[in-house]
């Protein structure tokens, strides 16, 4: 279902001391004549994901401006075609002799579907985290878009707690 993501860090910024998060309208670049969701369901669906898997993290869900970080999402799917020629023979022997000097090819059609998960700092809009694999997210399966975003966050960091110095 999900393969490895790829994470890429801001240098020197550990953003498990941020506190609360808010969820923006990701991009679905799926082409339109071949959606199995709606922008407006998929929202849905990724913000529940996304607030479920940071809130088990210890961030705190706020829904305005007063938000830390932004998470936000760019997710599709695209039909792919692969193909190949395996020249003479085509690793099948040759039943008469000419078949010598056939070429042999195949083809497969499928699709390849992305999730990236981008997290920046609300106020100066600078990219924190962000995460990005292949996966098949363009269904309307609730369980396969939150398996998806949790592999996706799997390592994204914990939030650290504050640590009373009391003596």
């Amino acid at each position: 279902m999900a393969q490895s993501f790829k994470i890429v860090k801001a240098p020197n910024v550990d953003v498990s001391v941020f506190e609360t998060f808010t969820v923006a309208r990701g991009e679905l670049i799926t082409p339109k004549d071949e959606r199995k969701i709606s922008e407006d369901e998929l929202f849905k669906k990724m913000k529940t994901a996304i607030v479920t898997e940071f809130e088990a993290k210890g961030y705190r869900f706020v829904d305005d401006s007063s938000a830390q970080l932004i998470v936000s999402y760019v997710t599709g799917s695209f039909k792919l075609t692969n193909s190949e020629n395996l020249g003479p023979l085509g690793e099948t022997p040759a039943s008469t002799a000419a078949d010598v000097d056939q070429s042999r090819s195949w083809s497969r059609d499928f699709r390849e579907s992305l999730l990236e998960i981008q997290v920046s700092d609300l106020r100066s809009s600078k990219e924190l985290w962000k995460t990005s694999g292949t996966i098949l997210i363009d269904s309307s399966d609730t369980k396969l878009i939150d398996s998806s975003v949790y592999k996706a966050l799997k390592k994204f960091p914990k939030r650290k707690k504050k640590v009373n110095n009391e003596p």
